[in-house]
């Protein structure tokens, strides 16, 4: 009954979780969450999709394997001293406590999500959570902020054979009792199986299809690790079988630990998945002392998106463009009239005639839990007048209307730095950068964030910063330049920021640009 009761308080926190006020640091990992499939997809989920599937072939189940990532990673962690836990340290680890390929593989497939807004930490987390809902497990909310480790942790993942008392003073550093330990290894164990090459005290060679032994009787994320388990007819293979007489039945010994208390209540479906939701977000919160998360990610209503200001030819004018993306879960995009943004000029005042740009329909996605539609603009503003915030608002087709004003504050937009994107372009492995740099200021700094290939399996990101150089000037503008030499690794894959002053136009990509800077004109 006490996990139910947490399960449910899980979720009432989550229905009453505030809106996001944009932008905000973790906008990129909630793309990377909420867009499955449709346009602009991030396609993040698809390995995982469907829950059984592994494009590694038979004896393999990815999203058990993306699971098992977290849990090893977590594993080293120390809750009293404060060091270590789901901190990606485990890229440092690979082999000894953590000998299975699995993990290289799901590295490897995590790597194209890493960025400076998206750390490795992170994504193992969000793996975790895509893991389990594409499996019909609960929604495991994920806060953001994990910092990436330099190094490996100390060893220490549970192993099949130890003893119960090691088991319980493992988990006890990661900061787990007995009765969760029990929920955190049922939990983790509702997905997968032993796979013979790993645990051939196990699973002898031979002995199993492509020598893998589920630990339960579907694949899917339910109740069957503890049910079978209750009623006598369980496969685990670490609860029956060579295991046993090997000693290395953990499973068992670990569901035994309170004499089945625990692993009995947890064969009733409603209190597996809401004891599994309350337990694996503490498992992806055991971070280092060091770390700060953020609240738990959570869809906009309203989200900007790639908006983008543009100085054109003699200076006069910016083209303003991006889109709107529109949660249509509770509301159908078929509901929707016409989508406007309603924006203030660069004092915030009114000086930019109706002051109004229509967005029409570009494109829907989705997620496991909800859908958007993407409505795109394009407008040009006077650059004497320009813009700094706007609001959404949104005409129903029954004539009603509702007003997205990003809580009050209006979604802001700066026009003191801007990317030149049609005069910057990635010419073999040399990138060229023009930006619009409003005066009285007249310089700004390019800075990138390169993925460096290392001895391990991810890359370090690593910053470099160039000085801009003045070229011209057009309107209020100087125009200014910075050119870098890109490993050919990074050409596609880097990301950078345009810097002057306190003013930051950010996280644009390489692979945006095209092979050809073309003139500003006059």
């Amino acid at each position: 009954m006490a996990f139910k009761s947490i399960g449910l308080v899980l979720c009432y926190s989550l229905s009453i979780a505030a809106a996001p006020t944009w932008p905000s640091s973790m906008d990129e990992l909630e793309d990377i969450m909420m867009l499955n499939t449709g346009y602009r997809a991030r396609n993040f989920a698809t390995p995982v999709t469907p829950c059984g599937f592994s494009a590694n072939g038979p004896g393999r189940i990815t999203a058990a394997e993306w699971v098992r990532t977290a849990f090893h990673d977590m594993a080293t962690g120390n809750t009293f001293t404060g060091i270590g836990g789901l901190d990606a340290s485990i890229v440092f680890e690979l082999g000894g406590d953590n000998p299975s390929p699995d993990f290289d593989t799901t590295l490897t497939t995590f790597v194209p999500f890493l960025s400076s807004r998206s750390s490795m930490s992170d994504i193992i987390a969000m793996g975790m959570y895509t893991a389990v809902r594409s499996c019909e497990g609960p929604i495991i909310p994920v806060k953001t902020g994990r910092i990436d480790a330099t190094e490996a942790g100390p060893p220490g993942v549970p192993q099949p054979q130890n003893s119960l008392f090691t088991f319980q003073n493992q988990f006890a550093r990661m900061g787990f009792d007995t009765t969760q330990m029990i929920a955190v290894v049922a939990c983790g164990h509702t997905l997968g199986g032993v796979k013979s090459a790993n645990f051939p005290q196990v699973v002898p060679a031979g002995s199993a299809p492509n020598d893998f032994k589920e630990f339960d009787s579907t694949a899917k994320f339910d109740e069957k690790i503890a049910s079978e388990y209750v009623a006598g007819t369980s496969t685990d293979p670490l609860v029956v079988g060579p295991a046993r007489a090997a000693g290395r039945d953990s499973d068992f010994k670990v569901f035994n630990a309170d004499g089945n208390a625990t692993i009995s209540s947890m064969a009733d479906p409603a209190t597996f998945q809401s004891t599994c939701q309350a337990m694996l977000q503490k498992m992806i919160e055991v971070v280092p002392a060091s770390v700060t998360l953020t609240d738990p990610i959570v869809p906009y209503d309203v989200k900007p998106v790639a908006l983008q200001l543009t100085l054109q030819a003699g200076g006069s004018e910016i083209q303003f463009a991006g889109e709107i993306r529109v949660r249509t879960t509770s509301r159908p995009a078929s509901q929707i009239s016409s989508v406007q943004l309603v924006y203030k000029d660069r004092t915030g005042g009114s000086d930019c005639g109706t002051c109004m740009i229509s967005a029409t329909s570009k494109g829907t996605a989705a997620g496991f839990d909800d859908t958007f539609s993407f409505y795109e603009f394009s407008s040009r503003i006077l650059s004497r007048s320009s813009i700094s915030a706007f609001n959404v608002l949104i005409t129903l087709a029954s004539g009603g209307t509702e007003l997205y004003d990003n809580n009050g504050q209006g979604y802001p937009i700066q026009d003191n730095v801007m990317l030149q994107a049609p005069q910057s372009c990635v010419v073999g492995n040399t990138l060229t950068v023009t930006a619009a740099v409003r005066s009285p200021a007249s310089s700004a700094n390019l800075v990138l964030s390169l993925r460096v290939p290392r001895t391990v399996i991810t890359p370090e990101l690593q910053t470099q910063t160039v000085v801009m150089t003045q070229q011209s000037t057009a309107g209020p503008y100087s125009i200014v330049t910075g050119t870098y030499t890109l490993d050919s690794s990074q050409v596609q894959t880097t990301k950078f920021d345009l810097v002057s002053g306190q003013d930051v136009d950010s996280f644009k990509s390489t692979g945006d640009l095209g092979t050809t800077c073309e003139p500003l004109g006059s």
